[in-house]
């Protein structure tokens, strides 16, 4: 669900103010959380993210609706990283960490290292804030899709333009939902990783149903099966947030399908917070 909230809520600049050098403590209050772009250790902030009509649209029952708010909505006090953020910046550096040989803790360090800094990595679509730090690796590839920028490329994910075996990392935050081929974008990624490399990144997924398709798109033709959904801006219906499959239980074999070794980091008390590390076999 990217871009659900874009700005840091003035209630996080606050936090910044009241929390100060006490931002990496080791004491954490109850119900605090390390980040894993930033290290701070404290209390999430939460507002809502869904707006009713995303809810009523995803026919999410209250439980779904409120671990989906969680998971987008719930942001560290410090750098304003939601949990669904967090989550996928400690699989990054898990990621890397594992080719390097480097021991980072947390996103905001991973690239202090010349290591880390050599590796090739796409983000495809910004990760959020994570992308700044992401800009520190000298091997990045960053695009966006339908980019005009001369200083940002566009890229398909179903029609990548790299060369076989470029990546040693691919970076998705939720985006495979907006893609109208989940399976041929799966094979794209799976294509430009080189052996032993990784997809890591964030969908999505209400795991007590089977995927639902909202739309398709072929040969140029866009068929609505379900009423349009998009995520972004609730009010704007921008054809890059359109909704093409609410995933369910069966994406993890989608993936498996497609080639990949599937390792999926997930929070006890909230199941809609997941983090897919797809990586190919070496």
């Amino acid at each position: 669900m990217a871009n659900l909230l874009q700005r840091l809520p003035r209630t996080t600049r606050r936090a910044r103010e009241i929390f100060g050098s006490y931002r990496h403590s080791d004491a954490p209050a109850a119900g605090a959380h390390r980040c894993g772009t930033c290290g701070f250790n404290g209390v999430p902030l939460h507002r809502d993210a869904l707006w009713p009509g995303l809810i009523q649209e995803w026919e999410l029952t209250p439980e779904w609706a409120r671990w989906m708010n969680q998971r987008e909505g719930s942001r560290c006090a410090w750098c304003g990283s939601s949990l669904r953020s967090s989550q996928l910046a400690n699989a990054i550096v898990t990621v890397a960490n594992a080719q390097t040989g480097d021991q980072a803790r947390r996103l905001n360090e991973l690239f202090s290292s010349r290591r880390a800094k050599a590796l090739d990595i796409a983000e495809i679509n910004s990760a959020g804030n994570l992308h700044r730090h992401l800009a520190r690796c000298h091997g990045l590839k960053y695009s966006e899709f339908g980019s005009t920028s001369p200083s940002v490329p566009s890229q398909d994910l179903t029609a990548l333009t790299y060369v076989d075996a470029s990546f040693d990392v691919v970076i998705t935050s939720d985006t495979l939902e907006h893609v109208p081929d989940t399976d041929r974008a799966l094979r794209e990624i799976h294509r430009v990783l080189r052996r032993g490399g990784a997809h890591v990144f964030s969908v999505p997924v209400v795991w007590d149903r089977a995927t639902r398709q909202r739309a398709t798109l072929e040969k140029g033709t866009l068929t609505h099966h379900l009423p349009p959904s998009y995520h972004g801006v609730g009010a704007e219906g921008k054809s890059d947030f359109l909704v093409f499959n609410e995933f369910g239980k069966d994406f993890v074999a989608r993936c498996e399908n497609a080639g990949f070794e599937l390792t999926l980091l997930r929070e006890a008390n909230n199941p809609a917070l997941v983090t897919f590390i797809a990586r190919k076999p070496a």
